[in-house]
């Protein structure tokens, strides 16, 4: 049956479009996964199309991704949702057409969205015509060379079995073909054979013929597994990696800035190989820190992320992690030990139900109980850990599942749009869906929507799409250097991005209590740490530990700034509610004995000795300007002063010697006594400066027992000056 030519297309991708076309632009990406038949029916019957997405790319564009992960589309018997191909170019009929896709593709594009599509490469079904010549065709024919057969079941003995719950082997017979074919999958989705060059000119040929349509890019299913060799595990071979060079080489000389993501779930060593040089894929995911990050606030200890982030090594400067929380599959176990297995059962799937494989099939919303806050930090984690996050359909608005759908069809039900009928995802008949949609009172559509969701303000949605505006302000979350901090407290996860000049300090405490944290964060002394969600500043690095309290599951994106401005009501000094009260019996005279009448001697000594001793060594202490705060302070003597009258305010000109520090100093400080009963707002700015609250006898009565006066640093252009000895 002949097919459209893509060739004839004029959509363009979007890495070719203007200041779209950096080269790195999946180093920046986030990533929306999706299932076509999943997302939105435009025509009724009860399947998910192309034109139904198109339709719904407000939501995606307003959720603040940039690319979409869409999950296989082709023609497919469906025994495994898609992963078992029969025709590599062209669309499901359930979903559309290849002019859908075309229009599909170009609305992306429009909107600045980049596409990446699933290349099952690693095997086909056996309904694909591929198989079904070569099952006919004699032994030794290129037709039957297209898959690997043989006349041994025992052969590639030492081969893993993946999926353990349906299979007893990798190898099954062929009635037709009078011999076995090579699985690692489902029986009925037999292994293409990449020793045969052939094949890998037919894969290149089905890539390119999506890449002429202007996709972005290729998530490239079970890599690891493309050549057999006897005596092998059939794993991450070196003859694999050569395939992957090839395809690699091929898609940038012709199509320069497309996207190959690895799907490898090994082990970080292992799957490190499928970067190669920078010549092999681009991204590869990483399947040993997603359980890891459940594993943390289980134990309310932040060891498995430190552990694995650890152990993964270093990869060239051209390519990317991509991190998760969940997607399409189970939650994979297979990247833990048997007893961090066991541990993640008894705390995430207890109910049996929810197991298959070696993994847990459930949401994210579902897995942490529907605790928003715990939620939010597992976002807040996926989205600032090294790498690009991958985001799955519904988890932005928290939809639960279905375990008693069989397989994993519990975590791939329709998405839920409106309180309307089937949630909004389509207009047939309940019956007529293709699964039914989530109906429980907790996370049915009729309670939890997107249509709700969007109008009220602290949905998770949109905090969801707060959290990825925030994140899209900087490069530093996906292009950065990782730098993991060790406070003392291990229920707290800390950790800086540092791209370029910016800085940036995640902390998360993993914990369902408050825990307080103290950060070694000296390298960036005098940085004022400003709060990413709110803007808000806090108080500036120094040279002590930085320290900080975080509610339960809470966490922080500082920006450590070094040109904002600490917070107007930080100079390290005590509140004005709590400063000393200094009694001045005879305004200034008070602290200078020979001004006062002799049987006031003792209380002027008495005076001076309080405001030397006490006031002026705290008020000195905590300003910015002084340049001894580590060293202890005893006393702060008036050394020489002067009188100035401007208008109707007095000035005490004092030069203060320090007594205590190892390299004594004197500083200029002019002093005032300010009485502001009736300006709030004055007395707001005054309060940074405030040495002492005053009160004098005869002003008592008038000021109603408040203190509006104010011993205060003179609000000067130099508000002071330091003076070597």
């Amino acid at each position: 049956m002949s097919k459209p030519k893509a060739k004839n297309a004029v959509v363009t991708s979007a890495t070719d479009q203007g200041s779209e076309g950096d080269p790195l632009w999946y180093k920046d990406a986030v990533i929306y996964e999706l299932h076509i038949k999943a997302y939105a029916d435009a025509n009724g019957d009860g399947i998910g199309d192309f034109r139904g997405l198109a339709e719904r790319l407000d939501h995606v564009q307003a959720l603040g991704v940039n690319t979409i992960w869409l999950l296989p589309f082709y023609p497919s018997p469906q025994r495994d949702d898609g992963y078992d191909v029969s025709d590599y170019e062209n669309v499901h009929p359930s979903y559309g057409t290849l002019d859908d896709f075309r229009a599909f593709l170009a609305e992306a594009h429009r909107r600045g969205l980049r596409v990446i599509t699933e290349l099952v490469v690693n095997h086909t079904s056996d309904q694909h015509p591929w198989f079904q010549a070569a099952r006919k065709a004699a032994k030794g024919s290129p037709e039957r060379d297209f898959y690997v057969w043989s006349d041994d079941p025992e052969l590639y003995s030492g081969t893993r079995i993946i999926f353990t719950d349906s299979e007893k082997s990798n190898w099954t017979w062929d009635e037709v073909a009078k011999q076995y074919f090579w699985h690692r999958f489902f029986s009925h989705q037999p292994d293409l054979n990449f020793d045969n060059p052939a094949v890998l000119e037919a894969v290149l040929k089905t890539m390119e013929f999506w890449l002429e349509m202007g996709v972005d890019g290729f998530r490239l299913d079970a890599i690891p597994y493309l050549i057999e060799r006897d005596g092998t595990s059939n794993e991450n071979l070196r003859e694999t990696h050569e395939v992957i060079k090839k395809i690699r080489a091929r898609v940038e000389t012709n199509y320069p800035g497309r996207l190959l993501l690895a799907e490898a779930n090994m082990w970080p060593e292992d799957v490190r190989e499928y970067f190669g040089d920078g010549d092999e894929c681009q991204m590869a995911y990483h399947f040993p820190l997603m359980p890891r990050m459940y594993m943390a606030i289980a134990q309310e200890d932040r060891h498995p992320v430190v552990e694995i982030l650890a152990q993964t090594p270093d990869i060239p400067a051209n390519c990317q992690w991509a991190v998760f929380l969940r997607n399409h599959d189970e939650l994979t176990l297979e990247m833990v030990t048997s007893k961090e297995r066991d541990y993640m059962y008894s705390m995430y799937a207890s109910d049996s139900r929810a197991r298959i494989n070696l993994g847990i099939r459930r949401r994210l919303a579902p897995l942490l109980e529907n605790d928003r806050t715990r939620i939010e930090l597992m976002n807040s984690l996926l989205l600032s850990m090294p790498g690009t996050p991958v985001l799955y359909y519904g988890d932005e608005i928290g939809m639960g599942d279905n375990i008693f759908l069989g397989d994993r069809d519990g975590v791939r039900t329709p998405m839920q749009w409106t309180s309307d009928r089937n949630g909004g995802f389509s207009r047939a008949d309940p019956q007529r869906l293709f699964l039914p949609p989530i109906q429980d009172p907790i996370y049915g559509f009729e309670a939890l929507n997107v249509e709700a969701q969007s109008r009220e303000a602290s949905s998770l949605l949109n905090w969801t799409r707060r959290l990825l505006a925030v994140r899209s302000s900087t490069q530093a979350f996906g292009r950065g250097r990782f730098t993991m901090l060790h406070p003392g407290n291990r229920k707290v996860l800390a950790y800086i991005r540092e791209y370029q000049d910016e800085v940036i300090l995640c902390v998360a405490n993993v914990s369902r209590i408050a825990q307080p944290v103290e950060l070694e964060l000296g390298a960036y002394q005098g940085r004022v740490p400003v709060e990413m969600l709110g803007r808000n500043a806090f108080p500036p690095v120094g040279k002590l530990p930085y320290s900080l309290t975080l509610m339960a599951y809470g966490f922080f994106w500082f920006r450590l700034s070094a040109d904002a401005e600490p917070p107007r009501w930080h100079s390290d000094r005590m509140p004005v509610d709590d400063l000393p009260v200094l009694v001045l019996f005879d305004s200034w005279n008070s602290f200078f004995r020979n001004r006062v009448v002799p049987w006031r001697m003792a209380m002027a000594e008495k005076t001076r000795t309080q405001l030397e001793g006490e006031m002026l060594p705290r008020f000195l202490l905590h300003q910015r300007w002084y340049a001894a705060k580590t060293e202890a302070l005893e006393k702060a003597s008036l050394a020489e002063h002067a009188m100035l009258k401007v208008g109707a305010a007095e000035w005490l000109l004092a030069l203060v010697d320090t007594h205590g520090p190892s390299e004594p100093a004197r500083y200029f400080v002019p002093l005032t006594i300010v009485f502001d009963e009736h300006d709030d707002d004055r007395q707001a700015v005054l309060a940074a400066l405030a040495v002492a609250k005053v009160r004098q006898r005869r002003r008592w009565a008038c000021w109603r027992m408040r203190w509006p006066m104010s011993l205060s640093a003179a609000r000067l252009s130099t508000p002071s000056a330091r003076v070597a000895n």
